[in-house]
């Protein structure tokens, strides 16, 4: 019998994303998994100021805080140019 695979649901919120010592808030998607040695790893997405959000992309690495003020570390990976969506990794 095949077992079945449960798939997590995102944490979803309104946090702040830290670029370059500016705070703006975003809306955030973030998908958490448990590594070795109990590192997180995690994906996920961000939706604020288009501005704010291609100068996380071209910093690389920022911060975001979410809801419950734990602050992660993360690279935006991805982002359409205007765009008000933009995709991270954990690091």
């Amino acid at each position: 019998m095949p077992v079945a695979k449960v798939q997590k649901l995102p944490r979803t919120g309104d946090g702040v994303l830290t670029v370059a010592r500016q705070d703006s808030a975003v809306a955030f998607s973030l998908l958490l998994a448990s590594g070795p040695a109990g590192r997180k790893s995690g994906k996920g997405s961000v939706t604020g100021d288009p501005d704010i959000l291609r100068q996380a992309f071209r910093a690389g690495e920022c911060r975001l805080t979410l809801d419950d003020s734990e602050a992660i570390n993360i690279a935006v990976v991805a982002h359409t140019e205007g765009g008000e969506v933009a995709y991270f990794e954990l690091r």
